[in-house]
């Protein structure tokens, strides 16, 4: 029988903390303490334990309970912190300036204590105020090439993969994806809410069986298609950073899943931010050239990723794959699938359930719609036309090219 799990609140963390070896390390001489909650994210209990007088003497505190906290009635599985911190183990391996630092795993209460990444900002709430980062290109281009790579059969050999893909079986929150992102968006669903002027859009998205068959066949692919162990929910608001460092953070739903998910949900992100300018950047020059600033990050974050996964391969794949025409077809159904992944959860943001900082902030509801509805074409135009995309500038201009339908 399992046993209960006690939540934590803002009076009890620090007694907990005050237990864990590693107190000494990180509160050295601190005597009055800071202790709340952080009302960040939707799943789990999250603190920030720091020094009255010194916040760079700091731990975060995450605590996984059966449920969503935001929502109780949302039950989920405790043991995503196990994978969780596994996740992390793998990420500090490939790829150590892009992980935030553990310091404990209590798998008995599925609770992590974390580097307090205060120095940096959520990376969502950045490029809403328009902060050109000069590094993140280099960052996440490599990050995800790394830890990508060194988790597929292009590296691993088979009988490693298949030993090391069922510590990650994740079924609860994969099945979260399956419906929030690749089901309910397209059909009339209760979960599903949006603005009231995006109606005629919304009505024509769930009528189109071409545009939901497609959606479909990236589902089937999620479901089934193990190439490599992913963050599974790698977005903007899963990146902290700053001008110097990025980190990323909240792979609890981690698994084997395919390789362009993880590229496309970030570049889908970047694309919602591009759309939401239409509000964030008031003055209409910076707002043209703070989306081409986007626009540009997406081209150079892909090379950056494309570069760097074929240089991996070249100098540490294994001898399974003898052809250098099939390393050119796999990228290109990398650059595609990111593509169809990314305007599904673009797709999921706008019209499904969990929508994002970016549009709900908007508080004019005319600006809102017409920002949503950029974001939705472009999402369709990457879905449908995605086969044809030889190179990342392609999916570029149909973004570019896209217009609203609301004026």
């Amino acid at each position: 029988m399992e046993t209960e799990i006690v939540p934590l609140n803002e009076e009890t963390v620090l007694d907990y903390v005050k237990t864990l070896p590693i107190f000494p390390e990180c509160f050295d001489g601190v005597s009055s303490f800071a202790c709340r909650q952080i009302a960040e994210g939707n799943v789990n209990l999250i603190f920030r334990v720091a020094a009255a007088d010194d916040p760079s003497k700091s731990v975060i505190v995450k605590q996984a309970l059966p449920y969503a906290w935001r929502y109780p009635d949302f039950k989920m599985p405790p043991e995503r912190s196990r994978i969780e911190h596994a996740f992390l183990e793998h990420q500090a391996r490939y790829c150590p300036e892009q992980t935030p630092k553990v310091y404990h795993y209590d798998d008995a209460r599925h609770i992590l204590v974390l580097e307090d990444l205060n120095r940096h900002l959520v990376m969502r709430e950045g490029l809403m105020q328009q902060i050109k980062y000069p590094n993140v290109d280099q960052h996440m281009g490599v990050y995800m090439a790394r830890t990508l790579f060194y988790t597929s059969d292009l590296y691993l050999s088979s009988g490693d993969k298949k030993a090391l893909l069922p510590k990650f079986i994740n079924p609860v929150l994969c099945k979260v994806q399956e419906d929030l992102v690749f089901t309910q968006p397209y059909i009339d669903h209760p979960n599903n809410r949006w603005t009231k002027l995006l109606e005629p859009q919304v009505r024509k998205v769930y009528a189109d069986d071409d545009l939901r068959s497609e959606v479909l066949l990236l589902k089937e692919r999620y479901m089934t298609h193990a190439q490599a162990l992913i963050h599974n929910d790698l977005h903007t608001g899963s990146i902290m950073l700053n001008e110097q460092e990025t980190k990323v953070v909240d792979p609890e739903f981690a698994f084997f899943g395919p390789i362009g998910h993880d590229v496309g949900s970030y570049l889908g992100n970047l694309a919602l931010s591009y759309a939401a300018q239409e509000y964030h950047a008031k003055d209409a020059q910076t707002r043209a050239d703070y989306r081409r600033w986007l626009a540009d990050l997406i081209v150079r974050t892909w090379t950056i990723f494309e570069q760097e996964f074929l240089a991996l391969w070249e100098a540490h794949g294994n001898s399974d794959w003898p052809s250098t025409m099939f390393r050119h077809k796999y990228m290109r159904q990398l650059l595609q699938d990111a593509l169809g992944f990314g305007a599904a959860e673009m797709m999921r943001r706008l019209i499904g359930m969990a929508h994002v900082h970016d549009f709900w902030t908007i508080d004019d509801v005319t600006i809102r719609a017409r920002a949503e509805s950029l974001g939705l074409n472009i999402a369709i135009a990457w879905l449908k036309r995605r086969r044809g995309v030889e190179r990342i500038a392609q999916a570029v201009e149909m973004m570019m090219d896209a217009k609203p339908e609301i004026a």
